[in-house]
């Protein structure tokens, strides 16, 4: 049995026997033929040029061809394969660095190329061992890239380089001091995003579970938390009321819906989900913070590249005012202060590398009056 009966064959292979064959067959039969024709004197007298052929050799070389390409073809294919196969492994043996190097560098500088010829997952493994050799911690890199890799994925958007301006002033509609006392601060955000989403919704309830549930939400726009207090709860338009929303300067209409104890607003965008062109989304809104809570927290809900804050206090009566920045990164964020003369003092904070969902900044103040009831 040949050992090309054994071993299925490819496409080259079976039509480089099927040419051999055919020459076989046809020198072969030409041998057979020309043996056959100098056999037979009659030929010389209808064709007396043929007596100058020798038409007997000619026919047994050719003969001879034909058995001979048979037999080669039986006896050395195998040995053949071998020696193509030793050298294939010769090449790839000696060239094997040099297509390592250039498939590694294909992928680091071509990283598209890598989705054409890995999956997710796989993906996932090579970001992870990467992660590894360069941190030297197995067990870090994987907590690290699976912790990052969750807070990106759950996000829909990609927002880049947020504004945010808050003003803070005394509520006229509640008493000075002591319960029920309140700020109202009016926060204005803006920012360049590409839109995945139709819809904006802005929430405010009073209820700590919806609120961590709405945090968690990608259409919500802003959710907001607010204690009950001296009868406001957070169904009260005093507690939170969006102003404006705008896409490219375009004001969008808002519709407002309440229940007990929540309010939401929301807003239909005018630009097609998953567009490529990217807009710029501003919005307004104020809300009630209490003036003995000492604090004022803004979170960024989806990835962001550069954010820019500032915060102005004037006429609220605040002695001091401290900055919690929540975020984690490489660079340092810049927190500066206005000039003790300045009107309206102003805090502003700085941030030029991306913030991630969870982080966010704090503003905590010391009333003047409190100050003084320490003296």
């Amino acid at each position: 049995m040949c050992y090309t009966d054994l071993v299925p064959m490819s496409p080259l292979q079976r039509l480089y026997r099927t040419k051999l064959t055919l020459l076989a067959v046809i020198l072969t039969a030409l041998g057979v033929l020309l043996l056959v024709l100098g056999q037979h004197d009659d030929l010389v007298i209808v064709a007396p040029w043929l007596a100058w052929l020798p038409l007997s050799e000619l026919g047994s070389t050719l003969f001879g061809s034909g058995l001979i390409v048979v037999a080669f073809q039986y006896i050395d294919e195998r040995d053949a394969e071998e020696r193509a196969n030793e050298r294939l492994r010769k090449v790839l043996k000696e060239e094997a660095p040099a297509i390592r190097d250039a498939v590694i560098d294909g992928f680091a500088f071509a990283p598209d190329a890598l989705v054409d010829v890995a999956s997710p997952e796989t993906l996932d493994r090579v970001v992870r061992n990467t992660l590894a050799i360069q941190l030297g911690d197995q067990a870090l890199a994987h907590d690290l890239y699976s912790d990052l890799r969750h807070q990106v994925t759950a996000s829909t958007e990609r927002r880049q380089d947020m504004r945010v301006t808050v003003n803070l002033a005394p509520w006229p509609k509640g008493p000075a001091s002591g319960e029920g006392s309140m700020f109202v601060a009016t926060i204005r955000r803006e920012y360049r995003v590409t839109l995945t989403e139709a819809t904006r919704r802005f929430a405010c309830t009073s209820d700590p579970d919806e609120y961590r549930e709405s945090l968690l939400d990608p259409t919500n726009a802003e959710a907001w938390y607010f204690e009950p207090v001296a009868g406001i709860d957070a169904a009260s338009p005093d507690a939170f009321e969006l102003l404006q929303f705008t896409v490219d300067g375009r004001p969008r209409s808002t519709r407002r819906s309440k229940r007990s104890g929540g309010q939401s607003f929301t807003v239909t965008l005018d630009v097609e989900p998953g567009s490529p062109r990217e807009v710029e989304i501003t919005y307004t809104y104020r809300v009630l913070v209490q003036q003995h809570g000492h604090l004022l927290y803004l979170d960024f809900g989806a990835p962001c590249k550069g954010i820019d804050v500032d915060f102005s206090y004037g006429g609220c009566g605040i002695r001091h005012v401290n900055v919690l920045d929540f975020i984690a990164g490489s660079q340092p964020t810049r927190v500066s202060r206005s000039p003790a003369d300045a009107s309206p003092p102003t805090v502003s904070v700085r941030y030029d590398g991306w913030v991630f969902p969870k982080s966010g900044v704090a503003f905590s103040w010391v009333l003047e009056r409190e100050f003084g009831s320490l003296r």
